[in-house]
C-alpha cells in the first residue's frame, strides 16, 4: 500500500513538472483597422474557459529571429477588460511588458486595446500602416496570457473595403484549392508561439502563386508607392528554383505551404526575417532588383533555426534573452547554404561560388576581432552586441566560413560519401520542431555521427577558440589553395558586406579605429560617401581610393533615420585573398571538389 502511495506521489510530482496548466482554454482575436489615417489597429480578444481569478497578460520583449530587446510595450495603448456581460474588470500594470486582470470569477473575459503603428514604411520588426498597406509582426501586436501560451488561437480581420490579407496561418475552410485564404476567413494557430510566427500583410498587393516539388507557394508583392516595379515573373521563376533545391536537399518539405511577403520599399530598412511557414523580405522597388540571396537565406531558415534549433529557441520565454552558443550555426551556416542553394539552382556559377567563399575568408582574416572573440562567444553575447555578433566579430561571417570548411572536411574525411548536407538531415530527423531542440553540444555530436569519428579538437578550434582556422589542412581535400597578398593600404577599421539588393551593411568596426572614432557602428547601412550616393560595392573598396589623413563624410541609415558622420582615413597592412583550384590528377580530390560544387556524394555499394 505504501509503495502505491509513493508511486502516486511521484507521478503527481512528475506531472507538475511536465504539464503546463493553462488559465485560458481558448483565445479568439479580431484585428480591426477602421481608418489607416489613425495609424493604429484595434484588437479585440475573447478569452474563454478561464479557471483562474487572475490573468497575467504580456507583450514579448523580443521577436524570434532578431536577438535584441525590443520596446514593443510602447505600442500598446488603452488596454481595457470586461466580462461577457460588459462589466469592467480591474487591470493593474505589473512592469513594462505585463498587466494583471482581476477576473472576478468570470469564465470569459474580453480585452480591447490599440496597437500603435511605430514601424516606418512597410514595416518589419513591428507594426506599420500606410494609405494602402499595413503589416503586423505578431510579437509586436499580440498579447498573451503567461500561463496559457499553449491555448489555441483564432484570428479574424475587419479591414477597409477592397483590402486583402496574406498570412501563412491555417484557416477553417482550407483546401488543396485554397491553401492561403483571404480576408473573409477565420485563421487558426495551435498556440501562441505559432500565432506570432505568422506575419500578416494587409492592403492592396500583387499575388503570384507557384508550386515547388508539389508544395503550394505564394509571393505577395506589396509596394510602398502603390506600384510594383520589380520584375515579378523573373522573381517567381528564381524563387521556384531556389525553393525546389531546398526541398531536394532534405528530401521533403516540413511545411504544407510557404509564403514570401515581399515589401517593395522606397527607402529605409531592408533585409529579411524568417518564420515557420513564411518570410518577410524588405527590398528596393526597382525593376533590376535581385534579392535571390536574401530569399534563399530566409527560406533555408524554414529548416535551419525554425525547425533545427537549440532548445532555447522554442518554446520561447519572451521575457528574457534566449542565449545559445549556436547562432554561428543558425545564421552563419545558413548563410553558407544561401550560396549552396543558389549554386545548385543554377543562379550562381562555380567561379562565383569560390569567389564568394574567398571574400568571406578575406573579411574574416582582416578582422582583428577574430583573435579576441570566438564564434560561440559572439553567439552567446549577441544580446550585448549588435544583433549580428559581439565584440566586432560577426557570426554570420565566421559561421559561413566555418560551414564551408566543415563541408569540405566532411567530404574529404569520408571520401565524399558524406557532406554537411548529411549533418543537416540528421539534425532535422532528430530534433525538428515540434520535438525539443538540440543541446549545446548537439551540432558536434551530429558531425561525429556523420563522420564516424570524434572531431572535437577540430570543432573546438574553429568554433570555441580564437585560434587560426586550419585552411590549408582542410582545403587540400578539395584541391583548393588560399593565395594571400599583403600590402600597405589606407586604414579605416570597418568590415562591410553588400547584400543581395545592393545595400552596403557594416558588419564590424574595430575598436578605436578611424571608423569607430567617427561613430560608425555594426548594423549601419551606408547611404552616401562624401555626399555621393553609394550602392553595390563594399565600403572598403570605395575608401581604398582615399589617402591617409584625408577627410571623410559618411551618411548612414540608423534606427529609422539618416545620420551624417565625419572623420579621417588612417593606414595599415591588409591581406587580399584568393581561393584557387589546384591542378591535380588525384581522383579522390577531384571527386570531393566535384561533390562540393555539384552537391553530390558518392554513395554506392562500397559506401553503404
Amino acid at each position: 500500500m505504501r509503495r502505491q502511495y509513493l508511486w502516486l506521489a511521484f507521478l503527481l510530482w512528475w506531472l507538475s513538472l511536465t504539464v503546463s496548466w493553462a488559465s485560458v482554454s481558448r483565445v479568439s482575436i479580431l484585428v480591426r483597422l477602421d481608418d489607416p489615417a489613425e495609424n493604429a489597429f484595434t484588437l479585440e480578444y475573447t478569452l474563454q474557459g478561464i479557471d483562474s481569478g487572475t490573468l497575467t497578460l504580456a507583450i514579448p520583449t523580443w521577436t524570434p529571429g532578431w536577438y535584441q530587446t525590443m520596446p514593443y510595450h510602447e505600442g500598446i495603448a488603452d488596454l481595457r477588460a470586461e466580462t461577457e456581460r460588459g462589466e469592467p474588470l480591474a487591470i493593474q500594470r505589473v512592469n513594462q511588458y505585463s498587466w494583471q486582470v482581476d477576473t472576478g470569477g468570470a469564465q470569459t473575459v474580453r480585452l480591447r486595446y490599440r496597437v500603435l503603428a511605430r514601424d516606418e514604411g512597410m514595416g518589419f520588426f513591428g507594426v506599420a500602416i500606410g494609405a494602402h498597406h499595413a503589416f503586423i509582426n505578431g510579437a509586436a501586436a499580440f498579447l498573451y496570457e503567461m500561463d496559457s501560451k499553449q491555448a489555441p488561437h483564432t484570428v479574424r480581420f475587419q479591414l477597409p473595403s477592397g483590402w486583402q490579407v496574406a498570412t501563412s496561418m491555417e484557416f477553417v475552410a482550407q483546401s488543396e484549392q485554397r491553401p492561403f485564404g483571404d480576408v473573409r476567413d477565420t485563421f487558426t494557430a495551435p498556440n501562441y508561439d505559432e500565432l506570432i510566427d505568422h506575419p500578416i500583410q494587409m492592403g492592396r498587393f500583387e499575388v503570384r502563386d507557384f508550386r515547388a516539388r508539389g508544395v503550394p507557394m505564394r509571393v505577395v508583392f506589396a509596394p510602398e508607392s502603390g506600384t510594383v516595379l520589380v520584375n515579378m515573373e523573373r522573381t517567381v521563376r528564381d524563387l521556384q528554383r531556389i525553393a525546389s533545391v531546398g526541398i531536394d536537399l532534405f528530401g521533403s518539405a516540413p511545411f504544407n505551404r510557404y509564403l514570401f511577403i515581399v515589401h517593395l520599399i522606397d527607402r529605409g530598412f531592408a533585409g529579411g526575417l524568417e518564420h515557420l511557414y513564411s518570410t518577410v523580405l524588405n527590398v528596393p522597388n526597382r525593376r533590376e532588383t535581385n534579392f535571390n540571396a536574401l530569399a534563399a537565406h530566409e527560406y533555408f531558415h524554414a529548416w535551419n533555426v525554425k525547425r533545427i534549433r537549440p532548445k532555447v529557441l522554442g518554446p520561447f520565454d519572451y521575457t528574457q534573452p534566449a542565449r545559445t552558443r549556436a547562432l554561428w550555426w543558425c545564421e552563419g551556416v545558413t548563410d553558407y547554404y544561401t550560396a549552396v542553394l543558389l549554386l545548385r539552382a543554377g543562379l550562381m556559377g562555380d567561379r562565383d561560388f569560390l569567389q564568394e567563399m574567398a571574400r568571406e575568408i578575406q573579411t574574416l582574416e582582416n578582422n582583428p576581432a577574430r583573435e579576441r572573440v570566438s564564434a560561440e562567444e559572439a553567439s552567446w553575447k549577441v544580446w550585448e552586441g549588435d544583433g549580428m555578433g559581439y565584440g566586432g566579430l560577426n557570426y554570420y561571417n565566421k559561421g559561413k566560413v566555418v560551414g564551408f570548411l566543415l563541408d569540405v572536411y566532411i567530404r574529404g574525411a569520408t571520401g565524399n560519401r558524406r557532406s554537411l548536407d548529411d549533418v543537416m538531415r540528421f539534425l532535422m530527423e532528430r530534433y525538428a520542431y515540434p520535438k525539443p531542440g538540440f543541446e549545446e553540444d548537439g551540432i558536434l555530436q551530429a558531425i561525429n555521427r556523420v563522420v564516424a569519428r570524434d572531431v572535437s579538437d577540430l570543432y573546438r578550434r574553429m568554433v570555441a577558440s580564437t585560434e587560426p582556422l586550419p585552411y590549408e589542412d582542410i582545403l587540400k581535400y578539395a584541391g583548393l589553395r588560399l593565395e594571400r597578398q599583403s600590402g600597405e593600404s589606407t586604414y579605416f577599421g570597418v568590415t562591410t558586406t553588400v547584400d543581395s539588393i545592393g545595400r552596403i551593411i557594416v558588419q564590424a568596426v574595430e575598436s578605436q579605429s578611424p571608423a569607430y572614432l567617427m561613430g560608425l557602428r555594426a548594423g549601419d547601412i551606408v547611404m552616401e560617401l562624401d555626399e555621393q550616393p553609394v550602392a553595390d560595392v563594399r565600403l572598403e573598396e570605395l575608401l581604398s581610393r582615399k589617402r591617409r589623413g584625408e577627410p571623410i563624410s559618411i551618411t548612414v541609415w540608423r534606427r529609422g533615420r539618416p545620420e551624417v558622420l565625419e572623420g579621417r582615413m588612417g593606414g595599415e597592412r591588409r591581406d587580399t585573398i584568393r581561393l584557387v583550384p589546384v591542378e591535380t590528377a588525384d581522383a579522390e580530390v577531384l571527386r570531393v571538389r566535384e561533390g562540393l560544387l555539384r552537391g553530390t556524394t558518392r554513395v554506392g555499394a562500397e559506401g553503404r
